[in-house]
């Protein structure tokens, strides 16, 4: 960011959400750095965000114009402390942690001496959750007066369910708090009012509570009940009338998963900051609350006393009580509602659907892909070796030479530079090359690699059609022209044939099957949870694999299926294979260009379906978020992808990922930029996924199977 507040990060308790906060405001704020221990956590989160890590206040550029953001935990002095030593310079604070009422006047008083703005942060208030219950209170207020309010919460969650009390009933004076009736096991009820209403608090006084997400609340009117099960749950209206709850904010509306929920009300809260630090003013009123909350939540706790030690918690298996109740509530002519799948079954399911279950006797199916995936590996790095030596861009025994060096001996076209720096990773990663600094130099040949007439045998037991040997050998006997541009990789692919099939080659193999039906088994899963037909956008479609499998598993099921790709060709093909099955449309799309420009309109999918395609886009998350707003409430997002490369890949396909002349190489624009890497890890893409609202849930093969050895990954997301 080159515009926006400047700002420091205060403590160690930030993350990737916090990161993808920031990020979704638009330039407000321009990260400067970190002020806090020299902890792992602290270093980790400063690498990750790539911004400088200070250990003490002298360190970072504090002062007027300057605001920070402080956390609660791993700062080395109290919140207060450091609260009122960055209002003494000047900077504006946004404080995390609820504080007393003496440190919330002590802030207060030093921000007014000092000129600055000052902020509590109110993050349980501002969840999606929160914000529809507040939206609804409000205007049931409007129509009828709130007659009682029952609440529960834990003694640390007691500020946070004030303000939203607050809020709700439009304020808190006048209040009375009466003498408390303990229950056991740490539970205690107050009585009293808040604004005149009368109210039961069920408190869990106990030391080292739950979290400030523990709050229910149930304000009722002679015309129903409103309730809000949490600040990251649902919120339900019972109608006296009627008996029965109704879900406010939609049927289709998933239960907002915390990790997406806390993203968004950061976002808020970092909204409201920025509106503070931009009109100081508008912050009295809020400080006003800010003290009167303190006062009250200081005659709660009065009432309540000592917090008591919290007892050890008794074990009863959810799976003993899901059990009962499914059993008390049997009825023969229903079956069990339909779930969301796990990943375990997920995984099953791939296997199963693509009969790597059936093993010969004595023998696992699988057992052989790691050693067959290495052997085309070491195959393709002596090719590159042998390519470096034969035309001197490295010698043996010679000096070291820089990528840039070795990239003009061999003469390739500049938009395989990158390409050829990837060679020179894979070759160092496996003692072929040594590096020092940004130097190269020849170490040893691979023995007994193989050859290129070994190739046949390796694809043939994972899975792939012999054309796929055939284009790989071709590949790796024009090495030198395919870099120098003199030859195109599609020219190998395709050759004299107009069809598709060698696409569909490089597709048809044992992984690539395995996560198609892994994928397929998600979409009919989808299906059985809707009561209409399902609404599936398929993206970079290409050769019709992934397709193939989620129809098949859609079989008999009503469906709108929109198969999309950027190449006529590719939907041409499509309309001709699947369009005679009812429901099922092509359209030429851009993962890199609005969609609903593109006629996608917004939350009308109930699936994005994408298989290998998502590496393309120019920046991640914009088409994340494309994604995120083509899909309904609670949409599924089901994609596979490569999460790194391997020898195999550098030395034919991955010569497809290069760019135009004169176009940038794929991931410029985001985090992938500079580092020569098309493919996001996992860990990259749960990044992603957060900070685009997704939910991510899981993703298939795990790491110890032998299915990941090929780098290809399932990930399934929801969308919060």
């Amino acid at each position: 960011m080159t515009a926006g507040i400047p700002l420091v990060l205060c403590g160690a308790g930030f993350g990737p959400l916090h990161l993808a906060a920031l990020q979704r405001l638009n330039g407000r704020f321009r990260l400067l750095g970190q002020l806090a221990d020299d902890s792992d956590g602290a270093r980790r989160f400063a690498d990750q965000a790539r911004i400088a890590l200070w250990t003490r206040p002298d360190q970072a550029p504090l002062g007027a114009g300057v605001s920070c953001w402080v956390s609660a935990t791993g700062h080395g002095v109290p919140v207060t402390e450091r609260a009122v030593e960055l209002l003494r310079r000047g900077s504006a604070v946004l404080a995390e942690a609820p504080l007393e009422h003496d440190e919330l006047a002590a802030c207060l008083r030093q921000a007014r001496l000092g000129r600055a703005a000052f902020r509590v942060a109110a993050v349980a208030s501002a969840t999606p959750a929160s914000r529809r219950f507040l939206g609804a209170a409000q205007a049931l207020r409007a129509r009828t007066p709130i007659k009682y309010v029952a609440a529960t919460c834990t003694r640390a969650s007691i500020q946070a369910l004030l303000r939203l009390l607050g809020d709700a009933l439009g304020a808190l004076r006048p209040w009375q708090v009466r003498e408390p009736t303990p229950l056991g096991s740490g539970l205690v009820v107050l009585g009293g009012s808040l604004a005149g209403v009368p109210i039961v608090l069920g408190v869990r006084n106990e030391v080292s509570s739950e979290a400030q997400s523990v709050i229910e609340i149930a304000l009722g009117s002679n015309a129903g009940e409103l309730r809000l099960t949490g600040v990251h749950g649902d919120v339900l209206w019972t109608a006296r009338s009627a008996g029965s709850g109704v879900l406010l904010g939609g049927t289709d509306a998933p239960a907002e998963r915390e990790t997406v929920s806390w993203l968004r009300a950061t976002r808020g809260e970092l909204a409201a900051f920025a509106n503070a630090v931009e009109s100081p003013g508008a912050a009295v009123s809020e400080a006003q609350v800010q003290l009167t909350l303190c006062r009250l939540r200081h005659d709660i706790l009065a009432a309540l006393g000592a917090a008591t030690a919290r007892p050890d918690a008794e074990v009863v298996p959810a799976a003993d009580l899901a059990a009962a109740a499914v059993e008390a509530a049997a009825d023969d002519a229903d079956g069990e509602a339909p779930r969301v799948p796990t990943g375990d079954e997920t995984h099953e399911a791939g296997l199963r659907l693509t009969r790597m279950l059936e093993p010969a006797p004595g023998r696992d199916p699988l057992a052989h892909l790691p050693g067959a995936m290495q052997r085309l590996e070491a195959i393709s790095l002596r090719a590159l070796g042998e390519l470096l030596v034969a035309s001197g861009a490295v010698h043996p025994g010679g000096e070291a030479r820089t990528a840039e060096e070795i990239v003009c001996a061999l003469g390739a076209a500049p938009r395989h530079a990158w390409l050829v720096r990837r060679w020179l990773a894979a070759l160092c990663d496996h003692g072929v090359l040594g590096n020092v600094g940004d130097r190269y130099v020849w170490r040893r040949a691979l023995r007994d690699a193989g050859a290129a007439a070994d190739l046949p045998d390796a694809y043939a037991s994972l899975g792939f059609p012999p054309a796929m040997a055939e284009v790989h050998q071709a590949a790796l006997l024009r090495l030198h022209a395919l870099v120098r541009d003199e030859l195109s990789i599609q020219q190998l692919l395709f050759r004299e044939r107009q069809d598709l099939s060698s696409i569909a080659a490089y597709q048809d193999n044992v992984f690539t099957a395995y996560l198609s039906a892994a994928g397929a088994h998600l979409v009919r899963r989808c299906a059985e949870l809707r009561h209409r037909p399902l609404r599936v956008l398929e993206l970079g479609g290409g050769a019709g694999l992934t397709t193939t499998a989620a129809l098949r598993a859609l079989d008999g099921a009503p469906v709108d299926y929109l198969f999309t790709d950027i190449a006529r060709a590719f939907t041409a093909a499509a309309q001709e294979r699947f369009g005679r099955r009812r429901g099922v449309r092509t359209a030429v799309l851009d993962i890199n260009v609005d969609f609903t420009a593109q006629g996608v309109e917004p939350h009308t999918a109930d699936v994005v379906l994408a298989g290998n395609v998502l590496h393309n886009a120019a920046h991640t998350g914009r088409t994340l978020r494309r994604i995120r707003r083509a899909l309904a409430p609670g949409g599924w997002l089901i994609f596979t992808d490569s999460t790194r490369e391997n020898g195999a890949i550098l030395t034919a396909m991955q010569f497809l990922l290069s760019p135009p002349a004169g176009s940038p190489l794929l991931g410029s624009e985001d985090r992938r930029a500079g580092t020569d890497q098309v493919f996001v890890d996992a860990p990259g893409w749960n990044e992603e996924l957060l900070a685009a609202a997704f939910v991510p849930r899981f993703a298939l093969p795990s790491l110890e199977s032998p299915l990941a050895v090929a780098g290809q990954r399932l990930f399934f997301a929801t969308a919060g």
